[in-house]
């Protein structure tokens, strides 16, 4: 019997071609989805996982009321701040500090040619750090003394990848590399290199005590993002405990009067890779909602994919409806038949999970390089194909077990007949729900993308309050002043340069720098992001200047210009004459405020306007920014390769785009816009998927009905209509369902954003008229053919 039920599931469904391959097709392309977007969603989740102390690791990250009130929020913290931790919280089994550094240059050291240098390395992620690194994060040591390892000044500390680099041929440990040309390090220890699902993604360590200075230099009034203090807590502690004891450590530090609002907390290592307020060491996030929606996603797709699968197999049930007569005739019993069409739903499901895994693994190499992520499908692990396996059995329930009572059902004297209808070949209602809910899951995730693909043409269009076309970031890798003065000189001189400024970061920056300042003899503290910037930074960056003038050349700190933005922070909202002359006292030094500039963006759109103190600080400066003419910049460029490489030789040149820059502030938006389209063009393929089987079913349930109104006159127009306007009906019911669950969905996520599109009705009604446009092409092809189909042969009597 067994045997018998094969051949026949083989025969059906070489019979039944087309609905064959749509049903693998549609299973596929939703497992597929699913299997992608798990394995995204897992990925995520396992960020810092192989952490032994992941439990026990927090930061301390600080909060403080922003100038309009809202809150800001950074993992930067003060240099001294760490060693007043270690003296006020000795519960603590650990504290740890970290400054990251981007952008290193490491040279090797050739002894026998009088120790000359050759440039090896660039863009390696850098820390300085402590000791106790080693003791608080889970590192794969594997040479050298790691207690020892950055104990001394000067010590460096280097990935495997690294120290091949830099020695493919002899032996790393012991051996001197020299950092910027400016610091000779000697290597103590070798580990491997960090995971990829890492937020401390280190390839080299240097020893803080040898920049510790600089570190404490600037005090408890200067924070930066990059640098960041970590604690271990006790097995058993309780972090909650020690929330109120750094609110009295702020006050004791930080002045205890209202004027006051650092704050700090622990956050636990387990949420730094998915707190976008306070971002990490790899500058991306991965939201706990984000992940949530990603799982949402993928439960829909296999969901709106099994759908698919009961709404074709229903359709196809009235062509096998004298077969199930025979069967019964013959004895078949409702449980065999029942069996045997799941097995068939199986067969098909293998078949489909087969595929699935192809099309999986073929996507992951697109998904790889596009999210930087490392998804591996687990051929042979056990626990996956146990997962694959119990997977296909729950589809085949899921997807088979309605089809197989339907069919299970027929009467035999109807099924013998050829008299099986609607009425009799299950709860037609039930299947149009089921495409109104594939229309649904359809319709969100269209009016998703649209949401977020304008989100991101406005993002592109909104204005900076500053330039961005046509300037070229060119970087500068030493400090030598000199050399900047040439560069800029140099540069300046060449045909087609319209503007050279030497500064820190550019207008809008991922880089923040925090700092305190006062106003005159009022002890009054303030803080403010700071810019720093040359004499020609208004003119380069096209920054407005509404009050005073601009700034004079000076190699240090002399004078400041101060945004609208702080004007109305400081209580001088609209005063900006008679701020002009006030002296502020910046970095330690007193100087007058000489021009007000109009706001501008100095982060994200995600963050609105904050006010900012620009001044010169030539020893700060790590970038020269040309605007040049774009239609010559291929002909300029050379030239400024070959100013820059006369003063810096050793290194390698390389220059960007500014708006390419910005735009890297909207990389996981754009990302997400793409995940988006992607998706609800799969949910729409499957969608449609479902709409052609029930026109199909309706087709062949109509077929004389179709003949006798083309008899009685109805025009081809006539009967596409008929056809047209039932499935219209259930699309604008998926429509009005989808509408507050989108709007709510995409609401929610337009919250990260200071400028926002408008969820106004005509971007619904956009996506409506698209579902409809796509429900006319599917439907069109089945009304059209049995519209045009011959009337006499329909009316037969059989």
């Amino acid at each position: 019997m067994v045997r018998n039920y094969l051949k026949t599931a083989i025969r059906n469904l070489f019979r039944n071609k087309l609905y064959t391959i749509v049903n693998v097709l549609g299973l596929s392309l939703g497992i597929t989805c699913c299997l992608v977007l798990l394995m995204l969603a897992d990925y995520s989740n396992t960020y810092d996982d192989f952490q032994e102390n992941k439990d026990r690791i927090y930061r301390i990250v600080n909060r403080s009321e922003g100038a309009g009130g809202e809150m800001d929020y950074t993992p930067g913290v003060p240099g001294p701040l760490p060693d007043a931790i270690r003296e006020d919280f000795q519960e603590f089994e650990k504290v740890v500090f970290v400054r990251s550094n981007y952008g290193v240059d490491l040279f090797k050291v050739h002894p026998d040619e009088s120790n000359a240098v050759s440039f090896e390395l660039r863009d390696e992620r850098v820390a300085y750090t402590e000791p106790e690194y080693f003791d608080l994060f889970t590192v794969d040591w594997k040479k050298g003394d790691v207690k020892s390892a950055l104990s001394k000044p000067n010590s460096v500390v280097l990935a495997e990848s690294a120290a091949s680099k830099l020695f493919p041929d002899e032996e790393a440990l012991g051996q001197t590399v020299v950092y910027k040309k400016e610091i000779p390090l000697t290597i103590t220890g070798i580990m491997a290199d960090p995971p990829a699902h890492s937020d401390m993604p280190f390839d080299i360590f240097i020893s803080l005590i040898t920049i510790k200075k600089d570190v404490l230099a600037d005090g408890w009034g200067s924070v930066s993002s990059d640098d960041q203090c970590y604690v271990l807590l006790g097995e058993k502690d309780n972090p909650d405990k020690y929330r109120s004891r750094l609110d009295q450590f702020a006050i004791k530090y930080y002045g205890d009067d209202e004027n006051n609002t650092e704050r700090h907390d622990l956050q636990p290592m387990s949420d730094i890779h998915f707190d976008d307020r306070y971002s990490n060491y790899n500058y991306s996030t991965t939201s706990k909602n984000e992940i949530l929606v990603m799982v949402i996603i993928a439960v829909f797709l296999l969901l709106t994919a099994c759908v698919n699968f009961i709404n074709l197999s229903t359709a196809v049930a009235v062509k096998r409806s004298r077969e199930v007569g025979v069967r019964k005739v013959l004895g078949g019993t409702r449980t065999q038949l029942v069996l045997q069409f799941l097995g068939e739903s199986l067969a098909l499901v293998i078949v489909a999970v087969i595929v699935a895994l192809g099309l999986t693994e073929l996507m992951v190499l697109y998904v790889n390089p596009f999210m930087q992520v490392q998804l591996d499908v687990p051929w042979g692990e056990p626990i996956f194909i146990a997962e694959m396996l119990t997977a296909s059995v729950l589809i085949t329930v899921l997807a088979g077990f309605y089809p197989a009572l339907v069919l299970s059902n027929f009467r035999p004297a109807l099924a013998l007949k050829n008299m099986i209808t609607s009425k009799h070949s299950g709860a037609f209602s039930l299947r149009k729900g089921l495409v109104v809910f594939q229309f649904f899951v359809s319709q969100v995730f269209i009016v998703g993308t649209i949401v977020v693909v304008s989100q991101m043409e406005l993002l592109s269009s909104t204005d900076l309050g500053f330039s961005t076309e046509a300037l070229v970031n060119i970087r500068i890798p030493e400090r030598d002043i000199s050399k900047k003065k040439t560069l800029k000189a140099e540069v300046a001189k060449l045909a087609n340069i319209q503007a050279v400024s030497l500064i820190y970061t550019n207008p809008s920056s991922s880089s923040i720098s925090v700092s305190d300042f006062t106003i005159g003899d009022d002890p009054e503290e303030y803080y403010s992001s700071m810019k720093y910037g040359d004499e020609d930074y208004l003119d380069t960056y096209q920054l407005k200047l509404i009050a005073g003038r601009n700034l004079n050349p000076s190699d240090t700190v002399s004078e400041v210009l101060v945004t609208k933005k702080l004007l109305e922070y400081v209580g001088y909202k609209d005063r900006a004459e008679e701020f002009l002359g006030k002296m502020m006292k910046v970095h330690g030094v007193h100087v007058p405020v000489v021009g007000v500039i109009d706001d501008f963006n100095s982060t994200s759109l995600h963050d609105g306007v904050t006010p900012v103190v620009l001044h010169s600080s030539m020893n700060s400066y790590r970038q020269l920014t040309v605007k040049v003419n774009v239609a010559n910049f291929q002909q300029v460029n050379p030239e400024i390769e070959r100013i820059w490489k006369g003063l810096y030789p050793e290194y390698d040149y390389s220059s960007s785009f500014l708006d390419e820059y910005i735009a890297q502030f909207y990389e996981g938006e754009r990302k997400m816009a793409k995940i988006f389209s992607f998706f609800s063009s799969i949910a729409i393929i499957i969608s449609c998927m479902g709409l052609f089987a029930l026109a199909s079913f309706m087709v062949n349930q109509k077929v004389k009905e179709i003949g006798v109104r083309k008899v009685l006159g109805a025009s081809v127009f006539n009967i596409i209509g008929m056809f047209s306007w039932s499935f219209f009906k259930l699309i604008l019911l998926a429509f009005l369902m989808s509408v507050p669950v989108s709007w709510y969905v995409m609401d929610s996520w337009l919250e990260n954003f200071q400028y926002q599109v408008d969820l106004g009705p005509m971007l619904f009604v956009g996506a409506l008229i698209l579902t409809l446009l796509i429900a006319i092409v599917t439907v069109g092809y089945k009304s059209l053919r049995a519209a045009m189909a011959n009337p006499v042969i329909s009316l037969k009597d059989e």
